[in-house]
């Protein structure tokens, strides 16, 4: 090696990877956590007997509530897949059935008018032909009934028909 410069390069990054391998750096230990032990949360087991029970309103607005999404579920994929409009169909018959148990008087007689009508509609949804079209006259209906019931049967409006005195009545089959 002839040249001065390259010379004492080379010393100086031996010199380098030398001291930087003997150990000056900074000593990391690594401590494990202790485990801490979960509690176990209890989980609440109603028996038979042990129903929940909720007043007459209670159970009528949230049937109502639960309709409306139904409802308008229904609507918003009304005649896009027959499936999905039967699901649709029979949740909405479902929740204004238990609305219409809660009710009492006029009230209940004119949902079991809008009822049946539903009802109707689904039979006619589940005879399926090979080429099954949905009606936009059925649409047009439904969207009509969504109406009334939204307009007739809002709890303030039958809150008059619904019992109040009565003790809350237990959910049938843990039903709401």
């Amino acid at each position: 090696m002839k040249n001065p410069v390259l010379k004492s390069c080379t010393a100086f990054l031996i010199g380098a990877v030398l001291l930087s391998s003997a150990g000056c750096g900074r000593n990391i230990q690594l401590i494990r956590k202790r485990k801490s032990h979960k509690v176990p949360q209890p989980i609440l087991v109603l028996q038979p007997n042990d129903q929940a029970t909720y007043a007459a309103a209670v159970r009528y607005q949230e049937h109502y509530a639960y309709w409306k999404s139904w409802h308008s579920e229904l609507l918003g994929s009304y005649g896009q897949m027959r499936k999905r409009d039967l699901r649709n169909l029979n949740g909405v018959i479902s929740e204004l059935s238990s609305m219409e148990d809660v009710l009492t008087g006029p009230p209940a007689d004119h949902l079991r008018g809008i009822l049946q009508e539903i009802s109707a509609m689904e039979a006619k949804c589940r005879q399926k032909p090979e080429t099954w079209t949905p009606p936009t006259a059925m649409r047009g209906r439904l969207e009509q009934l969504m109406r009334e019931i939204d307009r007739s049967f809002y709890y303030k409006k039958v809150k008059a028909w619904i019992p109040q005195g009565k003790a809350p009545e237990p959910l049938p089959n843990g039903k709401s």
